[in-house]
């Protein structure tokens, strides 16, 4: 049994306590979460506006969250490093808090005692590794690797299908644009670029102050840099864009790039079929005409759009794929803790 401790109980927080109910060989020992109100904290575990009510026993007494009989140390510590992870026999922590601080201060945990670290944000410095499954993780050293990046949800979906079309057909350049569904730093009316919930962003895009609900708002990506520290071969190839959307989960990306090796849409489209069928934990093909919320709660990293592939002059391709920014994204981080604790 794999014990888990949590740092930061935010949207993927809460996402990964409900996945990990659900699993047998690994659980949530301990949560940590600077918000001081418990009950609040097990409030928003139960009853959740996109995933609905959760389905399990959820009591309070204290210091300790029991979810369905399993007892969660429950700490309001305003730093990781306060947190007594090791008293608690945690065998890997998940910080899911995106704070670049807690890269340094995971140094000292993993010589507490803590086995691995986990950050669900990929920074620019810091980790021993960057990992997506489907994408690189053969290439995880267990002794040298212990602080390692799950990356960011796009790339987490994006790094499979580009590795795959890259070693099928050699990626030459391209462009991509990720449609993401607006987050919690964002302003419902128009005003400061200053976050009330994460107050460590920083942006110098007015455009981001503006009200989410109302627009598409255009903005620089951080996807593509990510998807590079995955797949370092490709880096320099793309370029890419991001709108935030007014809509509260479910995200996609327009992959549009060229490639050296001449292919045609039928070829495409059964590339990408098999690579489902042999990867179903990661992929999904999907050939009905849906639209992004009927993605909701999707365990794959992304689900291929079928009724959009396209070659043009049998080098450009066209791929659009669906992802949960949030589920299939914890699903995945959650399958990274199994893997590199077997």
């Amino acid at each position: 049994m794999i014990r888990v401790g949590i740092n930061g109980f935010g949207r993927i927080g809460r996402a990964l306590t409900r996945i990990a109910s659900t699993m047998e060989d690994l659980k949530i020992v301990a949560i940590n979460d600077i918000d001081e109100d418990k009950k609040n904290l097990a409030y928003l575990l139960k009853y959740d506006s996109i995933y609905g009510q959760f389905e399990k026993d959820i009591v309070l007494k204290k210091k300790k969250l029991s979810v369905n009989n399993n007892s969660i140390k429950l700490y309001t510590l305003d730093k990781i490093e306060k947190v007594p992870w090791s008293k608690d026999k945690i065998d890997i922590l998940i910080d899911a808090t995106g704070l670049s601080r807690n890269i340094k201060k995971s140094k000292s945990i993993l010589r507490s005692g803590v086995k691995k670290v986990l950050l669900t944000h990929s920074p620019n410095s810091g980790p021993d590794f960057y990992m997506v499954l489907g994408a690189n993780e053969n290439k995880y050293n267990s002794k040298k690797h212990n602080i390692i990046s799950t990356s960011i949800c796009d790339a987490s979906a994006l790094s499979p299908i580009l590795k795959e079309i890259d070693e099928k057909y050699k990626i030459e350049n391209g462009f991509i644009t990720t449609l993401h569904s607006i987050l919690s730093y964002q302003n419902l009316l128009d005003g400061s670029l200053k976050s009330v919930s994460n107050p460590t962003h920083k942006w110098k895009d007015y455009s981001l102050g503006r009200n989410s609900t109302l627009s598409l708002i255009p903005k620089n990506t951080t996807s593509v840099s990510a998807v590079e520290k995955i797949l370092p071969n490709i880096k320099n190839k793309l370029s890419g864009i991001s709108f935030r959307v007014p809509t509260n989960i479910v995200c996609g990306s327009d992959i549009s790039i060229k490639v050296r090796k001449n292919l045609n849409v039928k070829e495409l489209k059964t590339f990408l079929k098999n690579l489902s069928k042999n990867n179903k934990n990661i992929y999904k093909y999907e050939e009905e005409k849906l639209v992004s919320i009927d993605h909701l709660g999707t365990t794959k990293s992304l689900v291929i759009d079928s009724n959009y592939l396209n070659v043009l002059q049998s080098k450009y391709i066209k791929i659009i794929i669906w992802y949960d920014n949030e589920w299939g994204y914890s699903n995945r981080v959650l399958d990274i803790a199994k893997k590199i604790l077997k």
